[in-house]
């Protein structure tokens, strides 16, 4: 059977490798590759456990889980030079631990403080797990500080979260969504000597942090959208993107399930596996799919939208073509430039892609054939070139023919 979908440009997985420049001004990183912390920026920091944080499977490899009654990480090196007066962005993920109904307050994800002292310099990051609401704050003094607060996605065990301070304004951002934003009138001096710590309590209602804690990274800048949409790696997300699919075919959905074997499709009579992480789904009707990924005290879900066209409904006057497409840019998603309807098509003659010479690059053999993008196995540099359909519809010839950019 032919599989043949157009994907639509939603929720498709970003490697952080397509991202230009993402390591520029990375000062420190730790991902817990082997629960241990250890910083592969190459610039000296160190990460020193305390207590006994147990070593858990994290969103690429591992991570640290942290008990709530004592663990914590201690690092001190280079990063702890970011924090003054300068452009910074730090990012990590952490997946709440079970509530618990007796704790007090709020839980410190992250510090750079001495103490409470409200005119002490400060940079701190508390987790409240009743509210399910993350708040971060930079003090200069009781005077001179700003506080921006966020809910954390409810579709997601794994929170990605981003705290940018760039000029006067700090920003914080949940799985890659801008969440809050304030500013100051002046660029507060954070400058002290407190440690950079995970997990330990402040102040004495805090409680220690409980949970797990994965992929620390610290900059010497801004990070910008796209900085930040590269280093959100979609776990236990759907890849597939919303899909059009044509009655009678079947597609491959494709999820990123992190730390966990427990999935389940719903509805699931067209699912090959509905407890797969990459079934076959051959729709009858259209659906919005739910995969829910089951985590210990926690279900993150995903869904995905699927239109079927029954081909015996299409008109064969509607023919329709796209004006650009991406060939290696994004795999998987509009990287060939084919007919989007080739059903409707009834009697297929020809369909012709040109250089702006009038060269000939590309010729289908078929109307469900479409162009990548090269000649003669080489890929041609992004410009525009001329296209050609030739076929007939309900007996009479018809021509169609434009312009469709490639863009690199």
């Amino acid at each position: 059977m032919r599989l043949f979908w157009l994907c639509l440009s939603v929720g498709l997985y970003t490697s952080i490798s397509s991202a230009q420049n993402i390591n520029e001004k990375l000062v420190a990183f730790f991902s817990f590759s082997e629960c241990k912390a250890q910083d592969e920026s190459g610039n000296g920091s160190t990460g020193a456990p305390v207590g006994d944080p147990t070593c858990r499977c994290g969103v690429l490899d591992s991570a640290l889980s942290l008990d709530g009654k004592g663990d914590a990480i201690f690092f001190v090196g280079p990063l702890s030079d970011v924090f003054t007066l300068s452009d910074f962005t730090i990012s990590f993920y952490f997946k709440p631990g079970p509530v618990n109904p007796n704790a007090g307050g709020s839980q410190v994800i992250l510090s750079k403080q001495a103490s409470c002292d409200p005119s002490a310099k400060a940079l701190w990051v508390r987790y409240n797990p009743k509210s399910r609401r993350i708040s971060s704050g930079l003090v200069q003094d009781q005077n001179a500080f700003v506080t921006v607060t966020a809910d954390l996605d409810p579709t997601a065990c794994w929170q990605h979260i981003v705290l940018i301070r760039s000029n006067t304004n700090y920003s914080i951002y949940v799985n890659g969504v801008l969440k809050d934003r304030r500013s100051t009138s002046m660029r507060l001096d954070l400058t002290s000597g407190a440690i950079f710590k995970v997990g330990e309590p402040i102040c004495l209602l805090d409680e220690s942090f409980f949970g797990d804690f994965d992929e620390l990274r610290i900059y010497s800048r801004a990070l910008t959208q796209d900085d930040i949409d590269a280093l959100y790696v979609r776990p236990d997300r759907i890849l597939t993107g919303d899909t059009i699919i044509y009655l009678g075919n079947s597609f491959i959905a494709r999820s990123n399930p992190a730390c966990t074997q427990n999935l389940q499709w719903t509805p699931a009579a067209t699912v090959s596996a509905p407890n797969g992480a990459e079934p076959l789904i051959t729709p009858t009707v259209s659906a919005t799919y739910r995969l829910s990924f089951f985590h210990q005290g926690c279900t993150a879900y995903d869904t995905l939208n699927v239109k079927v066209i029954d081909p015996d409904t299409l008109d064969c006057n509607q023919i329709f073509i796209p004006n650009a497409f991406t060939p290696s840019a994004s795999p998987g998603r509009n990287d060939l430039f084919a007919i989007s309807n080739p059903y409707a098509v009834d009697d297929f003659i020809s369909f012709e892609v040109f250089d702006r010479w009038g060269g000939r690059v590309f010729e289908a053999a078929s109307v469900f054939d479409g162009w990548d993008g090269s000649f003669q196995g080489q890929p041609l540099n992004a410009g525009v070139f001329l296209y050609r359909l030739r076929y007939r519809c309900k007996g009479e010839e018809r021509f169609k023919s434009g312009t469709v950019t490639l863009l690199r």
